[in-house]
C-alpha cells in the first residue's frame, strides 16, 4: 500500500487499493456494530446533497462548512 501511495499519489494519499481496504474496514466495523447507524437504520437514504438519494463526500464537507457547494 505504501508503494502504491508513493507511485500514484506521491506518498501524500492512499492509492486506489489502499483506499479501498481502509473503506472496507470502516464499512465492516459499522456493519458488525449492533449500535451503529448502519445497523439500526438500514433503510437510511442521505439527504444532504442537491440530488435526493445521491450523496458525495463534497456534500458532507459542504455541510461541515469546509467544502464548496456544487
Amino acid at each position: 500500500m505504501l508503494k502504491e501511495a508513493e507511485v500514484f499519489e506521491g506518498g501524500i494519499h492512499l492509492g486506489p487499493v489502499g483506499g479501498r481496504i481502509v473503506a472496507e474496514v470502516f464499512i465492516g466495523l459499522l456493519q458488525a456494530d449492533p449500535q451503529s447507524y448502519v445497523t439500526r437504520q438500514p433503510d437510511f437514504t442521505p439527504s444532504l446533497g442537491p440530488v435526493p438519494g445521491e450523496f458525495h463526500m463534497i456534500d458532507l464537507l459542504t455541510f461541515a462548512g469546509v467544502g464548496e457547494k456544487r
